[in-house]
């Protein structure tokens, strides 16, 4: 008789297990406060401190892209692209719209996208 790859399969009723689901809760959901910009950045990225250079902002490498870009978001720059995080490979802008809206972008390997 051959056994191989015959498997003994318990009795139907030991496989049975009891599921009481966990109860629920009335309390009233909380929702979770906002994350800050440090919280929401990679491990390996910073928070530059950099002075700032003429009209008070700090300038990166790839404002001037990044303020085309929102440019064509729908986004008229109020001030220009800040750069508010530096890494090696990565550098994070906010740009403040005129209308009153905030775009965040990424540009990593000077290829750059919006995250919000």
């Amino acid at each position: 008789m051959i056994l191989a790859g015959c498997v003994m399969q318990p009795p139907q009723s030991s496989m049975r297990s009891s599921y009481t689901p966990p109860p629920r809760s009335s309390a009233p959901v909380q929702q979770e406060a906002p994350v800050s910009l440090s919280e929401s950045l990679d491990p390996s990225e910073q928070i530059v401190d950099m002075p700032p250079q003429s009209g008070g902002r700090k300038n990166g490498e790839l404002s001037d892209l990044v303020e085309r870009m929102a440019r064509k978001n729908a986004c008229t720059p109020a001030t220009g692209a800040t750069l508010i995080a530096k890494t090696s490979g990565a550098e994070t802008y906010q740009v403040s719209c005129q209308d009153g809206q905030q775009q965040i972008y990424k540009c990593e390997l000077r290829q750059c996208r919006m995250m919000n």
